[in-house]
């Protein structure tokens, strides 16, 4: 029966859009899709990063904001309609549900047992109870056990798994719950990076993607950061020794290395880089017999005013061949372009400029290293992680769970007195019918009375 709230529902285009399957096909293939484009395309990186794919391209990921996919507005915009177009189909379909939870399943008829596909019937002894085969499959059949006269007998109901109606419902619900968590994330969380010499603090960091400062609410200090080495000159292991400040007092004092993050007011601290900070120390000897002993910070434009030389570091590598590397930029009054030359502790290396021959040693390399942290917060998780346990329970109960019903009527036929037993299930209809031939050779009537 068509109900006046269904036909209002067909009728009003706003629920009819809302709850089409072809609008919820549409942001399935359309999120799997952009989510594809998020995996593969880097995310978060300054804009500048996104050049190398070539102007036009560069144009795209720009306006429809790809370098940050999931905090884009239309990809939220595709998680609220898919939101909306699963809550629409959910309530659209309440009625229907209520209607099959609420039924009165000893309201049938004798005829319609008789006409059930899973049917068995045997004639019982006259002098066997109503009460005692009752009772049997009581015992045997289990579940919620109803009855009532019908028909000059009487109908025995055991039901199990009505509850498994819901089961759609914490599906859908769980969902919704997800895309709360990452609806959250998206508003209330952030992603952002630190970096900090050693004994340096900070009480904010920087985000990725428009470089503005974002306050933690504490201060992060680092005290040491120490670097370990293989044989071969790679890098074995780094750690930060932090200490976390929160009014004027050390609430946490941990080593940070990487899988092993520190957590504190819901901010997540990764150790997730390094940088090696060098001042190394360079001999210049020149063939018009000058020469000079240079400092030369990191970050800094070092000259020579003698020599009208200016020259500072491009590339600092700690390890070449168990030695310190420095590449400098030089540049002089020669009239020639500057150049770029690479010194290798131990070494000597001449460069030849028009005016002059230079022999270059480096000396000397003194370092302190600069930590790379990767702070995050995302206060949605947790509802992310109770929706995916729903998702879980809700995967479970709709797929495994059924409701099963088996009805046993005792009564008078034709001077006979019969036992008709008859079953159904809405879900999983082999294991059902395995079940029923289980519980019938357990009834000693059925299993060895007149059929």
């Amino acid at each position: 029966m068509v109900t006046q709230e269904q036909n209002h529902s067909k009728s009003n285009p706003v629920i009819r859009f809302f709850s089409s399957v072809r609008l919820a096909i549409f942001l399935l293939i359309t999120l799997a899709i952009t989510s594809i484009i998020g995996t593969v395309l880097p995310q978060q990186e300054p804009l500048q990063f996104y050049e190398r794919y070539g102007p036009n391209i560069f144009k795209i990921i720009k306006a429809l904001h790809l370098y940050d996919t999931y905090h884009s507005w239309w990809y939220v915009t595709l998680l609220v309609l898919f939101a909306i177009n699963l809550v629409v189909c959910t309530f659209k379909r309440l009625p229907t549900t209520l209607r099959l939870y609420k039924r009165d399943n000893l309201d049938i008829s004798l005829d319609k047992l008789k006409h059930m596909r899973i049917f068995k019937q045997v004639v019982l002894p006259k002098n066997v109870s109503y009460e005692q085969i009752i009772s049997e499959f009581k015992e045997v059949a289990g579940g919620n056990i109803s009855e009532k006269p019908l028909e000059n007998g009487k109908l025995v109901l055991s039901e199990k798994g009505k509850w498994s109606y819901w089961g759609l419902y914490i599906l859908h619900g769980s969902i919704l719950v997800i895309f709360a968590g990452a609806l959250v994330g998206i508003l209330l969380g952030f992603k952002g990076s630190v970096s900090l010499l050693e004994g340096e603090a900070t009480n904010h960091c920087i985000q990725e993607v428009t470089g503005k400062p974002i306050p933690l609410g504490f201060t992060i200090k680092c005290n040491k950061f120490t670097l370990s080495y293989y044989r071969n000159g790679t890098p074995k292991d780094y750690r930060s020794d932090l200490s976390i400040i929160d009014h004027g007092k050390v609430v946490i004092h941990k080593i940070l290395r990487v899988n092993h993050p520190i957590t504190y007011k819901g901010i997540t601290i990764y150790q997730a880089s390094y940088q090696a900070i060098p001042r190394i120390t360079i001999k210049i000897v020149a063939s018009d017999g000058q020469q000079k002993i240079l400092q030369v910070p990191a970050f800094e434009r070092i000259t020579w005013p003698q020599e009208h030389v200016a020259l500072g570091i491009m590339r600092y590598l700690p390890s070449v061949h168990g030695v310190p590397a420095a590449q400098l930029w030089w540049a002089d009054d020669s009239g020639q372009p500057p150049v770029a030359i690479w010194l290798l502790q131990g070494e000597q290396r001449e460069l030849r400029r028009s005016n002059n021959i230079y022999q270059l040693s480096l000396i000397n390399v003194t370092e302190s290293y600069m930590t790379g942290l990767e702070v995050k917060k995302d206060p949605g998780v947790w509802l992310v992680w109770i929706g995916c346990g729903l998702l879980l329970a809700g995967f479970l109960i709709v797929f495994w769970a059924s409701h099963r019903r088996i009805w046993l009527w005792i009564g008078e036929e034709n001077g006979k007195k019969i036992a008709i037993m008859a079953g159904t299930a809405n879900k999983n209809k082999l294991r059902f019918e395995r079940d029923f031939e289980t519980i019938s050779e357990k009834l000693s009537y059925f299993s060895g009375g007149e059929k």
